[in-house]
């Protein structure tokens, strides 16, 4: 088996996240050697906790320096453009946290930089990769709810009010959109392309960001999409696809690591399928990342330049709708 380097910018929950499920990817031996944090203290210490021999406090050092196969980007959403870029510039292949740049024009320029440099580049939406999303896909392509009508999807938690805290402070790309409406509108857009028409409302903060966002897509003539995010309220954070002869429910929390898909038959039949896998489940879109690589591949199939530039494209139209915008764009 292969043994895999990453290099890991950033060392907050969702770099934990990844470090812990890292051993469980199945297709190599993927391993930890390099660390990139603001502080250097902050790196050691998570170096040490995963065993990576080497630790860095400057962004150019660690392009220029580290010993890695791929580049896992963990930082709040602002710090992307740069870091994604400069990697790629450096050869080395991104996997960069969701969503990979603030507007479109920051996404457009990574996967350019990318092709620039023949280098692969994902965003990572890990939902993708999931099981639960694949046994989606599949009960939709074998007819089992008929063909899709509409999706009804809410992702939302009652988010801390820390002074500062990045989902409230728009310095740091706050807001419940981008943090947590891009997997709703991730959802409609896997199974029904991209929007023909935008609607949208939101509750502005104080300091002009959304705190919450409710959102009506159209695709066609008749599909259509209902989706809310949320860090003020809590609403069910269940997914549900109904299609012209019964629907399918992915239960909460439907984008991580839900117990169960439920899907029935208008009138009939109603079945409930248990959901297990190790950890949270960040090693398949691991696997994704290897597999693409050791095909010599600069961008993954499932989560396509496209697909990221069309998702980013809606979420720039739903900021544009509400006079949303950065004090850095």
């Amino acid at each position: 088996m292969d043994d895999f380097f990453w290099g890991v910018i950033g060392t907050g929950n969702i770099a934990e996240a990844f470090a812990a499920d890292l051993p469980l990817a199945k297709n190599a031996r993927h391993r930890i050697s390099a660390v990139l944090s603001r502080e250097m203290a902050t790196a050691r210490e998570f170096a040490a906790k995963y065993k990576a021999p080497d630790c860095f406090d400057d962004l150019q050092q660690f392009a220029a320096h580290s010993q890695v196969n791929a580049v896992y980007i963990a930082t709040p959403h602002p710090m992307h453009f740069e870091e994604a870029k400069l990697c790629l510039q450096h050869g080395l292949p991104v996997l960069c946290e969701k969503p990979m740049g603030i507007n479109k024009r920051q996404v457009q320029e990574i996967f350019d930089t990318a092709r620039q440099h023949h280098t692969f580049m994902m965003e990572a939406m890990w939902t993708r990769f999931l099981p639960s999303i694949d046994h989606t896909l599949e009960l939709i392509a074998n007819q089992a709810v008929g063909d899709i009508r509409h999706i009804n999807a809410s992702l939302s938690f009652l988010a801390p009010r820390e002074e500062d805290s990045r989902y409230f402070e728009p310095s740091l790309g706050g807001g419940s959109l981008l943090d947590l409406g891009i997997y709703p509108i991730f959802l409609a857009q896997l199974l029904l392309g991209k929007p023909g028409n935008i609607h949208s409302f939101m509750k502005r903060s104080e300091k002009g960001i959304d705190e919450n966002c409710a959102i009506l897509l159209q695709f066609g003539s008749d599909h259509y999409a209902m989706l809310e995010s949320s860090l003020i309220t809590q609403t069910p954070n269940t997914a549900i696809v109904t299609g012209t002869s019964g629907q399918i429910t992915i239960t909460a929390p439907w984008n991580e690591k839900p117990p169960s898909i439920i899907y029935e038959k208008y009138g009939g039949i109603k079945c409930e399928e248990p959901l297990h896998w190790e950890g949270r489940g960040l090693q398949f879109e691991v696997e994704e990342v290897y597999q693409c690589i050791r095909h010599g591949k600069i961008s993954s199939d499932k989560m396509s330049p496209e697909f990221s530039l069309n998702l980013i494209e809606t979420m720039d139209t739903i900021r544009h709708q509400n006079a949303i915008r950065y004090p850095f764009e």
